[in-house]
C-alpha cells in the first residue's frame, strides 16, 4: 500500500486551529487528514460546534491543500442514553467532510445493555449518511465491550449488521490490557479490522507517554510492515500533548507543544514509515 493511503490525525496539533493545523500537515506532505475530536483528549469542544458551515470551510480548506479527510475520529460512549443524538451529529459533519467513517468506542461495560438495545438506531443514523461505524478498542482501563482483539468478532456477530466495524488500536492495548501482548493482539486483529490507529506508546513510571513513530513500547515498525503488505488503511495517531497516569486516565499538557515540534516528530514519524514501504 502506498505511502498516500495513510492518514494523519489532526491530535497531535491539539490547542492549534485547523488554519494552522491543515497547512503545517501540507508542509509535512500529509494528503489524508483524520480529524480528531475526541472529549478529553483534545482542546474542549461541544456538539453545537459540528455545524455545516464549519465541515465546509474544512472541506475548503482541504482543497486549497490537496487534502482530503475519509475517517473522522468522534469517539463517545454508545451506550450512553444520548448516543445516537450525539452520533447523528458526528455522522452528518463526517460526511459533510467527505468521510466515510467515524470512529468511535463501544460502551463500557456497564452502559452494555443500553448499547446493544440502540445499536439498530445507531446503524440506521450512518446509513442514512452514508458512513460506518469504526468501533475502537479503549484505552482508559474501564471494562468495555470491546477491550481486545479476542472481543471484536463476537462484538460484530451481536451486532449483526455492515454498519458497523473495528478500528483497532495497539497503542491503547497498552495501558488498557496490561497482561497481554500488544503486537500479538494487533495481529490476531489483522482480519477482523477495517481500519487501524498506530499510536506508539511509551511506558513511564508514573504512566504513559505518546511517541513518534518507532519509539514506543509496542512494536509498531512490525505492525505498521504487516499492514502496508496486507494492504490495509490506517492513520498515525500521534496526540503528544497528552498522557496516561499510571490508572490510564488521561491528562494534556497545559501548553500546546511548539509547531516546529510537532512537525518534526510528524516528519521524522513519515520518514521510518516511508523506509518500511522501501523494503
Amino acid at each position: 500500500m502506498a505511502m498516500s493511503f495513510i492518514s494523519v490525525s489532526t491530535a497531535a496539533y491539539d490547542g492549534y486551529g485547523f488554519d494552522v493545523i491543515l497547512p503545517s500537515l501540507a508542509r509535512c506532505g500529509v494528503k489524508n487528514v483524520e480529524f480528531a475530536f475526541i472529549d478529553g483528549y483534545v482542546e474542549a469542544f461541544t456538539d453545537s460546534d459540528f455545524t455545516e458551515s464549519f465541515a465546509s470551510d474544512l472541506k475548503s480548506e482541504m482543497r486549497r491543500y490537496g487534502q482530503q479527510c475519509r475517517y473522522f475520529s468522534g469517539h463517545i460512549d454508545l451506550g450512553l442514553e444520548n448516543a445516537a443524538a450525539r452520533l447523528e451529529a458526528r455522522c452528518r459533519f463526517a460526511a459533510s467532510l467527505g468521510a466515510g467513517f467515524v470512529i468511535t468506542n463501544a460502551a463500557t461495560s456497564e452502559h452494555e445493555s443500553t448499547f446493544f438495545k440502540q445499536a439498530d438506531t445507531l446503524a440506521a443514523i450512518a446509513r442514512e449518511y452514508g458512513v460506518r461505524i469504526l468501533l475502537e478498542n479503549p484505552g482508559n482501563g474501564a471494562p468495555n465491550v470491546f477491550d481486545s482483539s479476542a472481543d471484536a468478532s463476537a462484538l460484530l456477530e451481536r451486532l449483526g449488521d455492515e454498519a458497523f466495524g473495528i478500528n483497532y488500536d495497539m497503542g491503547n492495548l497498552l495501558s488498557h490490557c496490561l497482561n497481554k501482548n500488544a503486537l500479538d493482539d494487533a495481529l490476531a486483529a489483522m482480519s477482523i479490522a477495517d481500519h487501524f490507529h498506530l499510536k506508539p506508546c511509551a511506558r513511564r513510571s508514573d504512566g504513559f507517554d505518546f511517541v513518534p513513530f518507532g519509539e514506543g513500547d509496542t512494536d509498531d515498525k512490525a505492525l505498521a510492515a504487516s499492514l502496508l503488505d496486507q494492504g490495509k488503511p490506517f492513520s498515525l495517531e500521534l496526540p503528544f500533548r497528552l498522557h496516561r497516569d499510571a490508572g490510564a486516565q488521561p491528562w494534556r499538557d497545559e501548553q500546546p507543544l511548539p509547531l516546529d515540534r510537532i512537525e518534526s516528530q510528524i516528519l521524522r514519524s513519515l520518514e521510518e514509515l516511508a523506509l518500511l514501504t522501501q523494503h
